[in-house]
This record gives structure tokens, sequence and C-alpha cells, in this order.
């Protein structure tokens, strides 16, 4: 099964983020948008996980969730992903002055490490995916988005625990399923 592990965003955080979705995505083009009802915060991708590894990870990602305390976060103004001049990935920022989202993956990459789950080479910078551009087209859509963004501010949510994740490929688009959760400072 497809997996994933992330904070789940709270409805006072959730809200005006649906708000800036529901504007950008009433422009059309070559853009996939991220339904208001999947938006997380991913803080690792594990891909492919047998059945029978399940259990391993899920204390893994226990382990990893208990070495790091509850932590406040927000959401900040709109970025892409790899550059401006080429974007691919709309995304929303995430504030995260303690570090709480970094410092649960480096807690993870260790463990996740053993398991045969290679660390990102990339440095992790934590994000709620908006928008993925399929085409050129989808890209020049991003960057006018870019280039006079909505203001997007939330207020700040505390986050307590973390989510495993299947996602499930369907012809609409991924499905998510939560499979286990884990409180953050083992709590």
């Amino acid at each position: 099964m497809r997996t994933f592990i992330a904070v789940e965003l709270t409805p006072v955080v959730r809200r005006p983020l649906v708000a800036v979705l529901t504007e950008l995505a009433a422009q059309r083009g070559a853009v996939k948008w991220s339904r208001s009802t999947q938006l997380h915060i991913t803080l690792k991708f594990l891909g492919e996980v047998r059945d029978e590894t399940l259990a391993t990870v899920c204390a893994a990602v226990q382990q990893a969730a208990a070495s790091v305390a509850p932590f406040a976060l927000r959401l900040a103004g709109l970025g892409v992903f790899p550059a401006a001049a080429n974007p691919r990935v709309l995304w929303a920022g995430v504030e995260d002055p303690g570090e709480g989202c970094r410092r649960w993956v480096a807690a993870a990459d260790v463990l996740f490490d053993t398991l045969g789950f290679r660390p990102e080479t990339r440095r992790y910078s934590p994000h709620v995916t908006l928008a993925r551009a399929r085409s050129s087209a989808g890209a020049a859509v991003l960057r006018r988005i870019l280039a006079a963004p909505p203001a997007l501010v939330t207020p700040s949510m505390d986050a307590r625990e973390v989510v495993i994740y299947e996602s499930v490929l369907a012809p609409g688009g991924p499905e998510y399923k939560v499979l286990a959760r884990a409180a953050l400072g083992g709590g």
C-alpha cells in the first residue's frame, strides 16, 4: 500500500486555507487542484509498504512521535516548487518556529533508514500542496497566481499527533485512509 505520514490541519487553519483554495481553483487550466478534504502537511512519503511491514512502520512512527513534543505552527504565504520560472507545484507555506516538523522528520529518518526507507536527499520544507501543473499551460497558471497571490495567514494550531495514511489511487484522484495515529510527546 502507498503510505505517507502527515500532520492533519485543524478546522481553524483549514477554513482560511480552503477559502484561498476555492478562490484559486476558479482559475481553470491544466492544473490539478487538491481536494479541500485532503489538505495536510506531509512529513514523510514512504511509498509502497507491504502489509506484513505495517506494524513495524507504525511502531517507528510512534517512536519518532514520542521523541518530539507537540508544537505550534500556522500557514502563511504561497510558493512553488521547483522554481518560479518553471513551477510544477503550488503550495501554502508552513511557519513552524520550533521546527517541530523538521525535528520529527529527523527522528523518523534514523528509524526508517534501518527499515530500508532511505532519507530524502533534499532539505525538508514543510508545506501544504494546493495544486500541480500538468503542462506548460498549467505552469503559466501557477506563474500568474504567484505574480499576484492572495493573502494567506492562518491562526496558529497545535500539532499534537501525526497520522499514517494509505493513499489509494482512484479514478477521481487519490483517496486517503487513516491507518494509525501517533501522539507527539508520547502522550
